[in-house]
């Protein structure tokens, strides 16, 4: 044991001392493809309760959103007004953060408060418990087909 030791620490001090240095192992970093589910990629009952989340806000919310902030579509000017963003939800039914992926408010990108208002209305919701644990990937808002 002593013998395989000493060998080890020799063969390290002549290889440092011919000028080569020690070898550095470089940690790489391998970016992982974590697959997040659209809405439409979700299971039957899991789309059904996003189904009905989304409903709510687009009812309640959209329409108040596009008014405070004198937004109209039209074919002529202003096609899309929605967001893409990865939701988190937590084991309590609560959205702990989202992730935006792309904006689109009459071909410009959103402020950062029109982003905030489109997803506020989320962090006051409770989700159902079939989207508990769960990040999907979400369109807030819509397009017209001209």
């Amino acid at each position: 044991m002593r013998l395989r030791l000493f060998f080890f620490l020799f063969s390290l001090l002549s290889f440092y001392s011919k000028g080569q240095g020690i070898v550095e192992i470089q940690d790489t970093v391998v970016k992982s493809s974590i697959v997040v589910p659209k809405t439409y990629e979700l299971t039957s009952d899991q789309w059904n309760a996003w189904q009905k989340i989304d409903h709510d806000w687009m009812k309640n919310e959209y329409s108040k959103i596009l008014k405070e902030n004198k937004l109209k579509m039209n074919c002529s000017g202003c096609e899309s007004i929605y967001l893409d963003a990865v939701f988190s939800i937590d084991s309590t039914g609560k959205l702990k953060y989202y992730k935006l992926l792309n904006s689109n408010k009459c071909g410009d990108k959103f402020s950062k408060a029109l982003e905030i208002r489109f997803t506020k209305w989320f962090f006051k919701t409770q989700f159902p418990i079939k989207l508990y644990n769960l990040n999907f990937e979400v369109r807030l808002g819509t397009g017209l087909k001209c």
